[in-house]
């Protein structure tokens, strides 16, 4: 594995750090359960859409604390290992605005977006759990993405394990994340503010 691939595997892990919260703020209601395998990412949002007309948090304001649990690369460089040996443990703190909209607009599309490359395994959500497998097949990489979770009102928790192949044979790579969330007030009129000029960005 070269240095230049080591530090676009630092900008995947920074990219599904960011990515956790986002997707663990949008799903469906407890009374609304969605389960389905082999199934595309578009029929797993068009899915979500049809169920997910309750909010299974609350909105206002959530505080979210993302880990980097470990990670497992064979052909790293020294100088890419020491980098995310320092990393390895290591926690970010997010504040984020969750509106009411948001709190119950279901994005199931959020990890892979307009990818037609990427396929659920399986996906199950609802009842206060989520557990999904995310098949990403890429010309120059494999890429596979496991989370499993519990949420309540004012809570939820995250983890997430995702796993490149590489081109190369030395491109290989497991990382493994947690997020845990609760929600600590209501959003100031700012946070507010910023929140909805972000749900109408394109």
């Amino acid at each position: 594995m070269t240095y230049e691939a080591a530090r676009n595997i630092e900008g995947t892990r920074m990219k599904y750090w960011s990515a956790i919260p986002l997707l663990a703020l949008t799903a469906c209601g407890d009374s609304d359960k969605v389960e389905m395998k082999n199934a595309s990412v578009s029929e797993v949002a068009g899915k979500m859409q049809r169920v997910g007309t309750e909010s299974f948090i609350d909105p206002g304001a959530w505080e979210q604390t993302v880990t980097f649990v470990s990670m497992e690369a064979p052909g790293m460089p020294p100088e890419a290992k020491d980098m995310m040996a320092r990393a390895m443990g290591k926690t970010q703190v997010h504040d984020v605005c969750l509106t009411e909209d948001k709190a119950k607009s279901p994005r199931a599309d959020f990890f892979a977006g307009a990818d037609k490359n990427c396929r659920y395994e399986h996906f199950k959500w609802g009842g206060g759990k989520i557990d999904l497998k995310l098949d990403c097949r890429h010309p120059n990489a494999h890429q596979v993405m496991e989370l499993t979770g519990t949420y309540k009102p004012q809570s939820y928790v995250m983890a997430m394990a995702m796993t490149n192949e590489g081109k190369e044979p030395g491109e290989h790579m497991v990382m493994k994340m947690r997020v845990d969330a609760k929600r600590t007030g209501a959003c100031t009129p700012e946070q507010l503010a910023t929140a909805k000029q972000e749900e109408k960005a394109p």
